[in-house]
């Protein structure tokens, strides 16, 4: 005679469940960094400065130095790139398609920051055939004052030189329209 006892029957079900937990709190974190660094990056009023009066020297391709003055009184669309930041050949080719529409009313500016080699700057400029200002010059110093993380990087400056606007992202000449209609409609 033999006794049968019962088979232990292990809940598979309880591991998944427990995982599925932490795994669901994850994602919702995940998501929500995610949602609050694209929204700084696409419209941040952030940053060290609330007015744009770079403390660094910035030159033309002559190596003349550029009064930043003279701009106050127009509104002002600040451009950084560089030559090894591949979105910024397109975003100054958006810029400079943008620019025939709003020059006007409105003052476009390149600078060029961060650069390894400021020959290959020049060729980008070259390259892409930008006609608005392009300056040189502030490394990460007159980035770090813009409130700038990354590249390419855009202000929109009103009149009074208060920043209106701060963009990490590549914008399209769509985009670049709607926020100077934003800031200087």
């Amino acid at each position: 005679m033999s006794i049968d006892f019962p088979t232990e029957h292990h809940d598979l079900e309880a591991p998944k469940k427990s995982r599925i937990i932490p795994i669901a709190v994850g994602l919702f974190i995940f998501v929500l960094l995610v949602l609050v660094i694209s929204q700084w990056a696409m419209d941040s009023s952030g940053g060290n400065a609330k007015v744009f009066s770079p403390s660094v020297e910035l030159t033309d391709d002559r190596g003349v130095i550029y009064d930043i003055e003279q701009l106050q009184g127009t509104p002002v669309v600040v451009n950084f790139f560089a030559s090894w930041c591949t979105p910024c050949r397109k975003e100054m080719k958006e810029i400079e398609e943008i620019s025939a529409v709003w020059g006007e009313r409105v003052v476009f500016i390149g600078i060029n920051s961060q650069e390894t080699n400021i020959d290959e700057a020049k060729k980008l400029v070259e390259d892409t055939g930008v006609t608005y200002t392009i300056l040189y010059g502030g490394d990460s110093k007159l980035l770090e004052e813009v409130g700038a993380v990354g590249m390419p990087f855009t202000l929109f400056v009103n009149p009074d030189t208060s920043i209106a606007g701060r963009y990490l992202t590549a914008l399209d000449s769509e985009e670049l329209d709607q926020y100077l209609e934003k800031h200087f409609g």
